[in-house]
């Protein structure tokens, strides 16, 4: 429960996917048979929470697989139990597949333009003076310094204030000592421009952070960190997915290849005043948004 009335998914700003732990040994299927296990778990779940106390008024769970089969198995369970049931966007997911492939190929595979500025990218640092890239992996005083070094650049970049920096370098600590960190640092003559933080485990690469200085956006620093951890990864990590996470960015488009939707399922329980007022809302809140999308068309 995290508020009174209201029981959502164990999941909170940086979560890029969501899924019961439990059954996450049948989350490759497609679909539940009615009559298997995890469906019937899931109905025995949903009907427990409908029929006892203390019982939500609202539950929530975000973000989802639309693709694998809890998804829909949970909207039919929270149905069935009695709940009004909707689902809404959360985010896009750029991904790329890459078993066995080798970076030469793959790189020869991205879109020209971005070929390009590399090309020119490199010249404009080699003729600006020393430059160099570091990929960190394990704990020790280097990684302090590239952890600082990003959180800098992060401040200077053109995103929003990170919303819980002490949990970026615990993560980056706690990922260095488990074998998960790679996190690249784009240097120029001792200063850092560009900084990003992926995380590996169980053969998939993901893009937790990224950031660069937007004084040193004609270098695209960015762009050859990028590439060389895409490198790193593949030829020496060899991994079999490359996951972007979250968010339809598009520069992602030139470095991914195939794209995923992430959404939520929210439930309401109309029996219950809160419930109610809440599905009231959130209802209304819809048709306002479409009608004011519809006004601008």
């Amino acid at each position: 429960m995290q508020e009174p009335g209201r029981l959502t998914s164990l999941s909170n700003f940086y979560t890029p996917l969501y899924a019961p732990l439990l059954l996450r040994d049948g989350l490759n299927a497609s679909t539940w048979p009615e009559d298997s296990l995890p469906a019937c778990a899931l109905a025995a779940t949903t009907h427990f929470l409908r029929h006892n106390a203390p019982r939500p008024a609202v539950i929530q769970l975000q973000p989802l697989d639309i693709a694998d089969a809890f998804y829909p198995a949970m909207r039919n369970a929270l149905i069935t139990a009695g709940y009004a049931v909707d689902s809404y966007f959360c985010f896009g997911n750029w991904t790329l597949p890459c078993r066995g492939l080798r970076f030469a190929d793959y790189f020869a595979r991205r879109p020209s333009a971005l070929q390009n500025t590399m090309h020119r990218a490199r010249k404009k640092l080699e003729r600006a003076g020393a430059w160099k890239i570091d990929i960190h992996t394990q704990s020790g005083e280097s990684l302090g310094a590239a952890i600082t070094a990003f959180e800098t650049i992060y401040q200077r970049s053109w995103k929003p204030s990170e919303a819980f920096p002490d949990f970026v370098r615990r993560l980056c600590a706690l990922a260095a000592q488990r074998g998960w960190l790679r996190l690249g640092v784009l240097s120029l003559n001792g200063v850092a421009l560009a900084s990003q933080i992926w995380l590996v485990d169980q053969g998939k690469a993901a893009i937790f952070k990224l950031a660069y200085d937007p004084d040193a956006a004609r270098y695209s620093p960015g762009s050859l960190l990028t590439a060389a951890l895409m490198e790193y990864v593949l030829e020496h990590d060899a991994v079999d997915e490359i996951d972007y996470l979250s968010g339809d960015d598009p520069y992602k488009q030139d470095w991914m290849s195939h794209r995923r939707e992430r959404h939520g399922l929210i439930a309401f329980d109309l029996a219950m005043p809160r419930g109610l007022f809440a599905a009231a809302r959130h209802y209304g809140g819809k048709e306002l948004r479409i009608w004011r999308t519809g006004r601008t068309a």
